[in-house]
């Protein structure tokens, strides 16, 4: 134990009965030493199981679902009812301000991909990104616009350079048209103040975008007060099944022609080829909706707001304390974001590191087929901060390149990444901790083999 924590060491308790329940977190798998042991789920950032609540409501939806917008009869009309609750709920949730409109796609990629679309930037516009993006919210904006893209700066741990946001904003003024910025890292953390965010876009004549797709499972998220503009996340992130994105955007915005149209996104259509476009919060959503998606992530959000947010908040924050001053003592191990930064920041639980002279896939192998844990390894969708972290030269990275391009994936650089959620417990760190340690003093008891197509290791 370290004294990182002070007054703090006390591990998270309390508050942990009134927790959601989340379905699975019992399961138990077989290692490869022929020991049976409960799954340590800390891929979290990447994909969170289902809330029992949500299962249950998702069921009683399927069995009496009928059309949705497109009949008349009581299946139908139980279904238009069941995905208006849901919309409710999601608004509740998001704190969604009056004026904005919901629409809803695959995934969150898929719906910053449609906000990128809908807006009208020019070569004259300016989109300000940050250097800790999500892949997700980076690419669609140098990809489905023409407008210049602009990088805010970053430290190492993922902090915004809020001075040079400034500077940025002032060199370009009059052309910033968007901030789009993560509301929480997948890779760091890293939660930055949207309401001061929100100031400075706004003062500046801009809109500020938030991707929430790491921050909605952790924070209490209020649009409205915290003047965010529009925002996008995934129901897979908030203990919901796969396959619904929600973007919620102005309905400025939203007035005029649907980026992607179709069935459902027209009241009339002449013979002449004229259209009467459906009203602005329905002609973005063509084709019939995914109402069971919707339905789901509604139990989900409703499942958070009725446990309380300073239940859920309050135990991940005492947890994540608790991780970070415990992975501080596993000396074999490098915490890319230093372990005191979790006490100063405002921080989700997503804890970046690497085992020296070990490769970041492999170490991921070992925690999987020798100690039941999950996790995840690779660059996590942000080459340019991990590749910072390890100083890898240019001459480095062209040969990586062309390795990669010739089909060895596992020649990238990367970290291994343990994410927390409100099911995780002071059992599942203590599980790591000591997994780590391990690994660091004795290393794999395996022999393993590289899997490069599948970027992974599996026993030899």
């Amino acid at each position: 134990m370290t004294d990182l924590l002070n007054d703090s060491l006390s591990p998270p308790g309390g508050d942990s009965r009134t927790l959601p329940r989340v379905f699975g977190t019992d399961s138990r798998t077989t290692l490869a030493d022929g020991r049976d042991v409960r799954v340590v789920q800390l891929n979290n950032a990447a994909t969170t199981p289902p809330f029992e609540r949500t299962l249950r409501e998702t069921e009683q939806f399927l069995g009496a679902y009928g059309a949705l917008h497109r009949g008349a009869g009581p299946r139908a009309r139980a279904t238009v009812e069941a995905v208006e609750q849901a919309l409710g709920r999601i608004q509740r949730f998001i704190g969604q301000p009056a004026d904005n409109g919901l629409l809803f796609c695959a995934n969150t990629s898929a719906a910053i991909n449609q906000l990128a679309r809908l807006l009208p930037l020019s070569t004259e516009d300016v989109v300000l990104t940050s250097e800790i993006e999500h892949t997700s919210n980076n690419l669609p904006w140098r990809y489905n616009t023409q407008a210049r893209v602009v990088d805010v700066r970053a430290d190492d741990s993922g902090a915004l350079d809020l001075e040079h946001l400034d500077e940025l904003l002032a060199a370009h003024a009059g052309r910033v048209r968007l901030l789009a910025v993560t509301g929480a890292s997948n890779l760091t953390g890293f939660c930055p103040d949207l309401r001061g965010l929100a100031d400075r876009v706004h003062a500046a004549g801009a809109l500020l975008f938030v991707d929430a797709a790491q921050l909605a499972p952790h924070r209490r998220i209020d649009m409205a007060e915290s003047g965010v503009d529009a925002l996008a996340f995934s129901a897979h992130k908030v203990y919901a099944p796969f396959g619904l994105g929600v973007l919620s955007v102005p309905r400025h915005v939203l007035d005029r022609a649907p980026a992607d149209p179709g069935g459902g996104s027209i009241d009339m259509i002449t013979d002449s080829g004229s259209v009467l476009w459906s009203p602005s919060a329905e002609r973005h959503q063509t084709g019939t909706w995914n109402a069971t998606g919707i339905v789901a992530l509604g139990a989900s959000c409703a499942e958070l707001l009725d446990a309380g947010w300073d239940v859920v908040e309050g135990h991940e924050r005492a947890l994540v304390r608790y991780a970070a001053a415990e992975l501080a003592t596993v000396s074999g191990i490098r915490m890319t974001v230093p372990a005191e930064r979790y006490l100063t920041d405002d921080r989700i639980g997503t804890f970046p590191f690497l085992v020296p002279g070990q490769h970041h896939a492999k170490v991921a192998a070992v925690l999987e087929h020798e100690h039941g844990i999950e996790v995840r390894a690779g660059t996590i969708c942000n080459h340019r901060l991990v590749r910072r972290w390890l100083a890898v030269p240019d001459d480095e990275q062209a040969r990586i390149e062309a390795e990669i391009e010739a089909g060895d994936r596992l020649a990238s650089y990367g970290i291994v990444r343990a994410s927390l959620a409100c099911h995780s417990s002071v059992d599942d760190v203590d599980r790591l901790v000591e997994a780590l340690r391990s690994i660091t003093t004795e290393g794999p008891r395996l022999e393993y083999r590289a899997v490069p197509e599948h970027e992974t290791y599996e026993p030899a």
